[in-house]
């Protein structure tokens, strides 16, 4: 079974990652190190694999949940889910190659790193203030796997 504590504690995770990285890009000779890379592919890889967990977990049990609410609630964080990911995909195609940030344009990849982690912060609010309790009340302290 899925627990609210497991989603939580990826969510803190991610957030804990974003602030980090959000101050390590500032200094423009950090970015194109290997160990901001390395940090950058574990936030990338965490965000992922959270909006897959729930995906799989969460939101194809809760679709056609009896509640109208619930069903629509869920639907929503499903379809956001998608765009996060398309809109993370594109983002990463543009500032990592084969596995390594290439950063020629430094302002710009900040100003967009900075919009990324915004939208996906973004979502952690609305997950921990809106769907996490909504199930919460639907279903108990648990996620049905």
């Amino acid at each position: 079974m899925l627990s609210f504590t497991q989603l939580n504690e990826e969510n803190n995770k991610i957030k804990e990652l974003s602030s980090v990285l959000n101050y390590l890009i500032e200094n423009k000779e950090m970015c194109n190190k290997d160990t901001t890379c390395d940090l950058f592919l574990k936030y990338a890889e965490e965000v992922t694999n959270h909006l897959y967990l729930e995906e799989k977990e969460v939101y194809r049990h809760l679709l056609n949940h009896n509640d109208l609410k619930v069903r629509n609630t869920v639907n929503d964080f499903f379809s956001g889910s998608i765009e996060i990911k398309r809109v993370f995909n594109e983002y990463l195609g543009q500032w990592c190659k084969n596995k390594k940030l290439r950063v020629t344009k430094h302002d710009e990849f900040v100003a967009d790193t900075r919009e990324m982690f915004g939208l996906v912060l973004n979502r952690i609010d609305a997950e921990t203030n809106i769907l996490y309790p909504m199930i919460k009340e639907a279903l108990g302290d648990k996620i049905a796997a």
